[in-house]
Parts: structure tokens; sequence; C-alpha cells
């Protein structure tokens, strides 16, 4: 498990007898990304290395992080918010712009841009 050798390897506890698997990734992920490590904060969470994830979810998240360090922008305060911001900042930026944009991906699309 990802996770966990993510956990191992930072010092952060390891998962609680009673802790439910994505609670453990959510706590290991948040701590990573407070201490800045952003690739092992999102790996953490999809529990699979950036290189083998079929579904993208991790780079998604990885160009959601450099999309609001670009714009100086970030909007949670502590790391599991952050991490969560990653992944839509990078749902965002990965999206073809597309004329018929819902009117809250307008209003998000402004904020991102300024």
């Amino acid at each position: 498990m990802i996770t966990a050798q993510r956990a191992q390897e930072f010092g952060i506890d390891s998962q609680g007898e009673n802790e439910p698997d994505v609670a453990f990734r959510e706590r290991v992920s948040g701590i990573l990304r407070e201490q800045g490590h952003i690739i092992e904060a999102h790996e953490a969470l999809r529990n699979c290395l950036y290189d083998d994830d079929p579904s993208g979810g991790v780079m998604e998240g990885i160009m959601g992080a450099m999309a609001g360090a670009l714009h100086e922008k970030q909007y949670s305060r502590d790391g599991v918010g952050q991490v969560g911001d990653d992944i839509a900042l990078g749902a965002l930026a990965s999206e073809p712009r597309k004329p018929e944009m819902s009117p809250e991906t307008m209003l998000i699309a402004c904020l991102l841009a300024r």
C-alpha cells in the first residue's frame, strides 16, 4: 500500500486499528501536503504512484497544485482541504475551454484567472 509506505517514509503514524482506509489516506495526504510534499500527498490519497495511475488522478492533483502556485492561490487552511483544491484546480486546468461553460464553471475560471 503506497499510503502506508509514504506514512512510514515521512514518520507519520500508521493506520489505526479502527481507522478506515479512506480516512487514513486523507490523513496522510493532508499531512504530506502541509509539509509541501505535493507529489507524495497525491500518491497517498490515490494509493498509487504518479507514473502508475491509469485514471490520471495523481497527475491531475499535481497539475492543480502547479496551477494554484502559478496564480499564487491557496484556498484551504489545512492540508486535506488543499489536496481537494488541487484536484479541483487540476480538473479545471485540464478541461478544454468551451464557450458553453456553465455559470458556476465560468465563475471558478474567473476566480482562478486573477
